[in-house]
């Protein structure tokens, strides 16, 4: 038996706790900048970029607690799928990323928190940008230096590191296989 035909598929969800931590982080941020926005301590010196700057954090982590909170309440079923043909994460696309399309796996770190980047073919990383938001995300992540497929493990019961590694474990075995066995191509007929 092959080395990759022995590893499992793996079907990896959120977890709970992990959620729970993201939420009370959410909401204690947002409160935070709700605080300031609306001067509910009535500060006098508060400039009017303080002001504007808070009523952004009240809208960027209303949304991020709130999309917590509805993956806590909704998302009961893996979100991330790790098989010997390839990671398919719904997060980002139904869509699986073939072993065979990856160039190379890399992190994005920042602080502690690990992302898991995809380098893929340019052809298959198209399929990835579609959609005006979809880009714009995209080239963002590039201005901060990480330019593929990110696949985050924020809440997911899996951290980072553990993420990393195993896509890694993974990609080798797909690529051994396919090195093994390619594809054969039909021979022409004359």
């Amino acid at each position: 038996m092959s080395v990759s035909q022995s590893l499992p598929n793996l079907a990896i969800g959120y977890s709970v706790p992990r959620l729970l931590k993201m939420l009370a982080a959410g909401l204690l941020l947002t409160l935070l900048c709700a605080a300031v926005a609306f001067n509910w301590f009535h500060v006098k010196t508060l400039s009017a970029f303080q002001i504007a700057a808070s009523y952004l954090g009240v809208v960027l982590f209303g949304f991020v607690t709130c999309r917590t909170f509805w993956r806590l309440v909704s998302t009961r079923q893996p979100v991330l799928f790790i098989t010997r043909v390839g990671l398919r994460d719904t997060r980002i696309a139904d869509d699986t990323i073939s072993w065979r399309s990856v160039r190379d796996i890399s992190v994005w770190q920042y602080r502690s928190h690990m992302i898991v980047v995809l380098k893929l073919d340019p052809l298959v990383a198209d399929r990835f940008d579609v959609g005006l938001l979809k880009r714009i995300v995209s080239i963002m992540n590039k201005a901060v230096g990480a330019e593929g497929v990110l696949v985050n493990p924020g809440g997911l019961t899996m951290d980072g590191e553990t993420l990393l590694e195993t896509c890694k474990q993974y990609w080798k075995a797909g690529r051994l296989a396919y090195t093994a066995h390619p594809a054969t191509e039909p021979e022409p007929v004359s």
